[in-house]
């Protein structure tokens, strides 16, 4: 079995970051109280085109870094079989 790191997590955060690009939406993992939660932020793009995650809007779940990653991995499986239906 694989083992899953909070870097490794971060990291398929930001694969899905790239597929919700200029949606106005991003996802950012934390830590706390001994979980991993995903958390959905709105996303604002300055004059230079650099994005900023303004304003948190819910938290998305909460659990192990496995059961995070898994869940990022559905995001990303989800978002590009909506994009090929299309």
């Amino acid at each position: 079995m694989e083992r899953i790191t909070i870097d490794g997590v971060r990291e398929r955060a930001v694969n899905v970051n790239r597929r919700l690009e200029g949606s106005g939406r991003g996802v950012v993992v934390e830590q706390r109280n001994g979980h991993v939660a995903l958390d959905e932020y709105r996303v604002t793009y300055g004059f230079s085109g650099q994005s900023t995650f303004d304003a948190c809007l819910r938290t998305i779940t909460v659990g192990t870094k496995r059961e995070v990653a898994e869940f990022l991995h559905a995001m990303m499986v989800g978002i590009d079989l909506s994009r090929r239906a299309s």
